[in-house]
């Protein structure tokens, strides 16, 4: 067993080696340095245990990891595995690992990692996770369509990572539905806007329960994962061969009319038509349904906010197309029934109805 030393800022990472090959050894020399064989305190110090099961099969990696989350329960857990097998996958995570490594990982790649695990919120390459959701659509694609099994499966990784998203993301489908009916109808019995929205948020399966469900102000490392679940979104379904839109309503739904959004800064027209409507209902939805951070706001209260947001965070023509399908009766808002849970405020440095 040897150590090596993560350079992180004003206090250092300990990371023990529990087991390694030579390569991994190596790459992860390369990635951080090497400042002692121990670092202080030694093993028991550690803060970061690799498990390396490139070598080993799916029952003894699962083992080992297993082995390891149970010596050192306190410390994040990094297994590097040679297979994204979603058997392996599940196994290793269900076993106690923090966070799954390539093999072929770069220097960079294992940097990241390491940072996020520093920062408290550990992530897991997506090479290590695509395979997983491919298997569940192909299993899914005999009983229906290859696009919607793909969108079914999608949306069942949301809907076991967040509870609360789960909610969200079918009641925000409809409403968006019924908001683009007001704009574009062709827009509205589009397969693929629907399938856009219902995944919306599948960038959220790189986002950590314990930020996500965080009862209390997410810190600036925080918020900096979350903002980057459009990305990661994106990249999860660009090589699923989806219509474009689905993609660009992953990417692009936390863009704001100013260009103050996020993740590219987009403005007016520049911002994807389907983006901009999907934007309005996700808002307006999370702001009517409960939260871990807050109690649902009464519906009155979140037309007046959406309306203060018209041509700062949403399309104005988006906005009065709402107020309008909403008077004439073909827009409606579900009552949130949920019990309230622990208020709390979320900044975000955006306007108050970001759903973020």
């Amino acid at each position: 067993m040897g150590g090596v030393y993560a350079p992180g800022g004003a206090s250092e990472t300990p990371i023990t080696l529990l087991r390694a090959t030579a390569a991994t050894r190596s790459l992860l020399v390369a990635a951080v340095g090497r400042a002692a064989l121990d670092g202080p305190g030694g093993a028991d110090a550690a803060q970061v245990v690799v498990v390396d099961v490139t070598l080993l099969p799916t029952s003894e990696a699962v083992a080992a990891v297993a082995a390891a989350r149970a010596q050192h329960a306190e410390a994040a857990v990094l297994v590097v595995a040679a297979s994204a097998e979603p058997a392996l996958v599940g196994g290793l995570l269900e076993a106690g690992a923090t966070s799954l490594l390539p093999a072929d990982a770069t220097p960079d790649q294992v940097r990241a990692i390491l940072a996020g695990v520093r920062a408290g919120a550990p992530l897991v390459d997506l090479r290590m996770v695509r395979p997983t959701l491919d298997a569940h659509a192909q299993h899914l694609a005999v009983l229906g369509g290859r696009d919607r099994a793909i969108i079914e499966s999608l949306a069942a990784a949301v809907e076991a990572k967040d509870a609360v998203t789960s909610r969200h993301l079918h009641e925000v489908s409809r409403l968006a539905c019924q908001l683009a009916a007001e704009i574009t109808p062709d827009l509205a019995g589009r397969e693929d806007f629907l399938f856009g929205c219902l995944v919306h948020d599948v960038g959220k399966i790189g986002v950590p329960e314990a930020i996500l469900a965080k009862p209390a102000a997410l810190n600036e490392a925080e918020w900096a994962v979350m903002r980057r679940h459009p990305v990661t979104g994106a990249d999860v379904v660009r090589p699923l061969g989806l219509a474009p839109m689905v993609e660009q309503i992953v990417l692009h739904h936390h863009e704001r009319w100013d260009g103050a959004g996020y993740p590219h800064g987009l403005e007016a027209q520049d911002i994807p038509l389907e983006a901009r409507i999907f934007s309005v209902c996700d808002a307006l939805e999370a702001m009517t349904a409960t939260r871990p951070y807050r109690t649902a706001m009464p519906v009155h209260d979140a037309l007046a906010e959406v309306h203060a947001c018209s041509g700062q965070q949403f399309d104005p023509s988006v906005v009065s197309a709402l107020e309008r399908g909403l008077d004439r009766g073909r827009i409606t808002l579900a009552a949130a029934q949920d019990t309230a849970p622990v208020p709390r405020k979320r900044t975000s440095g955006l306007v108050g109805c970001d759903p973020a």
